[in-house]
């Protein structure tokens, strides 16, 4: 019985902070160039969607490449910014971190990653089990139906 309780306590904070991180997410100012980005893997296999929110914008996007081990929960979801943008387009591409081990996700911290066109993630896991392992080194966001700019 405590033990059932205690799950559901559990839950339920989590649910509060992942409410309180979104709506205060929500109201950020950001730069011209940059965007908010939201990330969720639902499969073991690494694979995942998103979403950039880029100058009242919503792209959608495909993830995959990143390396998950224990996934104890249905889901992991990340959240963060994208800086350096000069248009949606440039989010698109093959992530790493300059140290290996920087690319791996602890529970609370942030991870920055970048791109060829020199695109910063800055992410951080908002539900990641302290468990669970995720290593974004490779991770690949891909278009899925919008048309990138040419610029």
């Amino acid at each position: 019985m405590r033990r059932r309780v205690f799950r559901i306590l559990k839950f339920v904070a989590v649910l509060v902070a992942l409410i309180t991180l979104l709506t205060s997410t929500s109201t950020l100012v950001l730069a011209e160039d940059e965007g908010r980005i939201q990330i969720t893997f639902s499969k073991p296999d690494g694979s995942g969607s998103g979403y950039l929110f880029y100058q009242g914008q919503k792209y959608s996007l495909g993830v995959s490449g990143a390396k998950i081990g224990r996934m104890r929960a249905t889901s992991i979801d990340l959240i963060g910014t994208a800086s350096n943008l000069r248009s949606a387009g440039d989010v698109l591409g093959t992530y790493n971190a300059s140290d290996p081990k920087a690319a791996l996700v602890r529970p609370a911290a942030i991870v920055s990653l970048q791109n060829a066109k020199g695109v910063v993630l800055d992410i951080r896991a908002v539900n990641l089990d302290r468990r669970s392992t995720l290593d974004l080194s490779g991770m690949a966001l891909k278009n899925t139906g919008w048309q990138p700019s040419s610029e």
